[in-house]
Formats: C-alpha cells, structure tokens, sequence
C-alpha cells in the first residue's frame, strides 16, 4: 500500500468518524448506535420558575428548577426494543398540582428528532418541529393534576 492509500483511507476514517462524533450516532462495542439528546426549556409567562422531575424506568434523573428561559438537556441511547420512555412531572408556583408528560417516547419521537427540543408553558410542551422551523407541535399535559410527585 502506498504512503498517499494510507493517508487518504486515513482521512476517510477521520471523516468518517467526526461525522459520527458531531451527529447523534455513537460507537459502542464496536457497534455504531443511534443516541438522542432532549432539551427542555422552561417559557411560562410571568417569570416563573419551572421544577421538573424526569425519569424512566431505569434512570432518575432528578429535580431541576429552571429559571424563566433556561434549559435543561440530557443525552442517552434508546434501547434496542424500541421502547424507551423518558416521563416528566413539572410544576411552578401558580400551578394547580402537578402536571406531567412523556418527553421522549422512542416510538414517537426517533425518527422524528435525534435532538428533541421541547418548550413548557402552561398550556403543556410543544415540541420543535426542524422541518417548519419553530415550536409547532403542542400537547396537553397527560393529567392536570397529578397527586404524587415521586
């Protein structure tokens, strides 16, 4: 193999790679797998602070209270069943009760986002829609008044 194969199949790898490293693929094992990232970004008027608690069934990933406009981001690999579920209570100092929502479903969500940005307001989360460039696409919460916040 001449010097000028080996550096070009090199730069292909180096290409290759950075293009897995910069987009929401990652290697694992040997194995090249998709991963998401979602980001939650508190819009309730008024200047409210928004406190959300996210899980699955595997992962808790705590409280979080934002400040009006703030953000909250976490990045992980949906699993191989398709059955990956992220759910959300929220609630902020004029809420009545807990509201809450399922942030990520992987059946829902995978093909549609890799990087799922959502915006919370009062109404409930609207998800950003990449193709029509804005928060397009807005839910309910799942149940207005949700009793247990565990």
């Amino acid at each position: 193999m001449s010097t000028t194969t080996t550096t070009t199949t090199a730069a292909a790898a180096t290409a290759i790679l950075m293009t897995i490293m910069c987009s929401s693929w990652a290697v694992v094992e040997g194995q090249i797998i998709r991963t998401a990232d979602v980001t939650v970004t508190n819009l309730l008027y008024r200047h409210h602070y928004l406190t959300m608690h996210c899980k699955s069934k595997d992962d808790d990933l705590g409280v979080r209270v934002l400040p009006k406009r703030g953000s909250w981001s976490w990045h992980f690999v949906p699993n191989f069943w398709g059955t990956t579920l992220f759910f959300c209570a929220f609630k902020w100092d004029t809420s009545n009760g807990l509201h809450w929502f399922d942030i990520y479903v992987q059946k829902r969500d995978q093909d549609r986002c890799s990087v799922c940005k959502w915006i919370v307001t009062q109404r409930g989360p609207c998800w950003y829609n990449a193709t029509s460039g804005g928060y397009t696409v807005c839910y309910p919460f799942n149940n207005n008044n949700l009793a247990i916040y565990s």
